[in-house]
């Protein structure tokens, strides 16, 4: 009786033996459906990128209902991208604490950490676009994309350019900052370009049916039109008629301003910089500002919720704003410029100087 039930459980044992043995041999041959889906998916995304590796690596945790989804893959690229700027700002940061004491690696750090912010403000543009539009809305979209996923590209150049090589404290920074995170920055970015860049072959071979024409954003050129004064097609109605007043004889009596600077202490600023920073909240329409006759000896840097600036003065020779700042002083690049501007790629920014 022993022996048969001995029998009995070693058969037992060798029949669920053989069933797991299937189980994994189906699994091991890519035969399960899921997978196989998965699989000629992660192809078709990663076809156009250069890295195939850190391509599929990334784009590896999408999975079940998502991985049919195009648009799934392009926020798991963003999300990677804007993971790894996080590990670089935070990075900056501490590496700010253990190097603070010397001035050149700290300003470098600091135009790092400003670079940074920069490059995850362009990401949640990116973000914003793919979670907030179908994808046809994203695939319209992606001239923008190209240009927002170019830009932390160039913010992470940037930031390595600022470390002086000739310094070997700088020199070691650097190659800690890039080998720990920047190198990182770089390779998951241009991952998300290049899917973006080839969406339109993307998504006809995912067999969506609408219109997956190359999507190009519309550039300014020398025959684009103009209206009966001059003035370029795109300039809205309310800029032209106060352009056209500016070309009037005493143009400058005709112009309302929002915010006056004066040196002297007659406005309401006495520097640039102070009026920009009054800059209203949520502010529409053109935004004027008039700076009297003076020397400004100031670093003015325009900010980026400041939009649809019109700043004018008296005349050359006569509202002058000058700094001092150079690299023979010791100060970086980035810091440099006597008059600069926070670009905002979401909202409308022309900025005029007269």
């Amino acid at each position: 009786m022993s022996g048969k039930v001995i029998i009995s459980a070693v058969s037992l044992i060798l029949v669920v033996g053989v069933a797991i043995g299937v189980v994994v041999a189906v699994r091991k041959n890519g035969e399960d459906p899921e997978v196989q889906t998965q699989q000629r998916n992660l192809r078709i995304m990663c076809q156009n990128v250069q890295d195939q590796k850190l391509c599929h690596e990334t784009l590896s945790s999408v999975r079940g209902a998502d991985a049919a989804d195009p648009k799934a893959y392009i926020a798991a690229t963003v999300k990677a991208a804007t993971d790894n700027v996080i590990k670089a700002f935070n990075m900056s940061e501490r590496l700010t604490t253990e190097y603070g004491k010397e001035n050149g690696a700290k300003m470098a750090l600091n135009d790092c950490k400003d670079l940074m912010q920069f490059a995850l403000d362009s990401l949640d543009l990116s973000t914003k676009c793919v979670h907030d539009s179908n994808i046809q809305a994203v695939h319209d979209q992606t001239a923008d994309m190209r240009n927002w996923l170019s830009a932390v590209i160039s913010y992470r150049q940037a930031c390595m350019e600022g470390f002086d090589d000739a310094n070997d404290g700088e020199k070691k920074i650097k190659e800690q900052f890039h080998v720990q995170s920047l190198d990182s920055v770089q390779k998951v970015t241009a991952v998300a370009l290049d899917i973006v860049t080839g969406l339109s072959d993307i998504l006809q071979q995912f067999n969506l049916k609408f219109d997956v024409k190359p999507a190009s954003r519309r550039l300014l050129n020398s025959e684009v039109t103009v209206d009966d004064q001059g003035y370029p097609s795109w300039i809205s109605a309310s800029d032209r008629k106060l352009l056209a007043k500016m070309q009037r004889k005493n143009w400058r009596a005709n112009i309302r301003p929002n915010a006056v600077v004066a040196k002297d202490g007659s406005g309401q600023f006495k520097t640039i910089q102070a009026a920009l920073a009054a800059y209203p909240k949520g502010n529409k329409g053109r935004y004027v500002i008039y700076v009297k006759a003076g020397v400004y000896d100031e670093y003015i840097t325009v900010p980026k919720n400041a939009v649809n600036i019109l700043m004018y003065g008296d005349g050359p020779g006569k509202t002058i704003v000058t700094g001092r700042k150079n690299g023979a002083a010791g100060v970086k690049t980035m810091q440099t410029a006597t008059f600069g501007t926070q670009f905002n790629y979401h909202r409308s920014q022309l900025f005029y100087f007269i």
